[in-house]
C-alpha cells in the first residue's frame, strides 16, 4: 500500500510537469490547422476538454463534458427545456 501511494505521487507530480507542455502543443496543431477543415468540431472539443482539465485539479464534470461536446454537428436536447 506504502509502494502504491509513492507510485500515485510519483505519477502525480511527473504529470504537473509534463501536462502543461503537452497542452501547449496541443493548442499549437489546432492553431496551425487550415480553416473549414472537417476535423474542426473533434479538434475544437478536445482542444477545449483539455483547457476544462487544465483548469482542474481534478476531474472534467459530467456537464462540461456536455457543453464541450456540443461542438459536434449535432442536435442536443437542450436541459432547460420540459416537457409537461
Amino acid at each position: 500500500m506504502v509502494a502504491r501511494s509513492r507510485r500515485i505521487k510519483e505519477q502525480d507530480a511527473w504529470a504537473k510537469v509534463v501536462f502543461p507542455a503537452a497542452h501547449e502543443r496541443l493548442k499549437q496543431a489546432a492553431a496551425a490547422m487550415p480553416p473549414g477543415t472537417p476535423a474542426q468540431p473533434f479538434i475544437d472539443a478536445l482542444t477545449e476538454l483539455v483547457q476544462a482539465q487544465a483548469g482542474t485539479t481534478g476531474f472534467v464534470v459530467l456537464h462540461q463534458w456536455a457543453e464541450i461536446l456540443g461542438h459536434f454537428p449535432t442536435q442536443l436536447p437542450d436541459p432547460d427545456h420540459t416537457t409537461d
